[in-house]
């Protein structure tokens, strides 16, 4: 594992890394750009009876839902935003 300091970067911004062994062998760059703007809220679509609870949320986020009785359900939105978690009775 490797850390760098961050000089201030944002929304949007390339980074690029590159590792070299011993030998002075580098690797191809790998790149990530910054994601710095949190998600837009979460739909929720209408709950019917114990069908399970749907909805939509930014691609690859987490969706953390809270039924009344305080517990939680937790599950990573799809490629499409979709998202499912199962009804614990409501």
């Amino acid at each position: 594992s490797w850390t760098v300091p961050n000089p201030g970067l944002n929304d949007g911004d390339e980074v690029k890394a590159t590792a070299t062994d011993p030998a002075g062998n580098t690797s191809p760059p790998a790149t990530e750009i910054v994601d710095a703007i949190a998600p837009a809220v979460p739909e929720i679509d209408p709950i019917k009876g114990t069908d399970p609870i749907t909805g939509t949320a930014e691609p690859g986020s987490t969706v953390t839902v809270t039924f009344p009785d305080g517990t939680t359900a937790t599950v990573v939105a799809g490629t499409d935003g979709s998202w499912t978690v199962p009804n614990p009775g409501l």
